[in-house]
This record gives C-alpha cells, structure tokens and sequence, in this order.
C-alpha cells in the first residue's frame, strides 16, 4: 500500500532523506541519484517497504529512485540510523 509523507531533514553529505509518515513514524531512505529535495517536499509511495523502490515527490512532480533503510522508526531510531552512517 502506497503511503504519503513529509519530508523532515536531507542529510546531504551522505545522501539520506527523513520522510515523517501519515501514522508519525519515519522513513530513513538513500537518494540513488541526485536531487532538489527539500524540507516541506510531499512524497507519496511504498514507504514501509525494503530495498530500492521508485517514489514519487508530489511537491516538485518527480520520481525518485532510493534504497529504503528503514521505516517505522522512532525520533530515536532515526537519529541514531543518520549517526551510524556517518
């Protein structure tokens, strides 16, 4: 089932993206290509999914290929995921 989310924080330096869900939960995902994501950016798809899937950024209507790291997370879980990548 396709979700839809905000994004909350790219993290440019090593190229993931926050993306806070529609149940409060985060999405920590990988850009695999360059892109102008910002803050505020809409973006609708398989959120809770696994691996790389195609989603699509609502705000700028554009796909965006990425590598799901994790999803369901809390603050916690998604800030201590963004420390580790580093």
């Amino acid at each position: 089932m396709r979700q839809r989310g905000v994004v909350l924080h790219h993290e440019h330096r090593i190229g993931f993206v926050i993306i806070r869900d529609e149940f409060g939960n985060n999405t920590v995902v990988k850009l695999l290509a360059a892109s102008d994501i910002e803050r505020g950016d809409v973006i609708i798809g398989f959120l809770h999914g696994e691996g790389e899937e195609t989603l699509h950024n609502e705000t700028q209507d554009v796909s965006l290929e990425v590598h799901i790291q994790g999803h369901g997370l809390s603050e916690e879980a998604t800030i201590r995921m963004i420390q580790k990548a580093h």
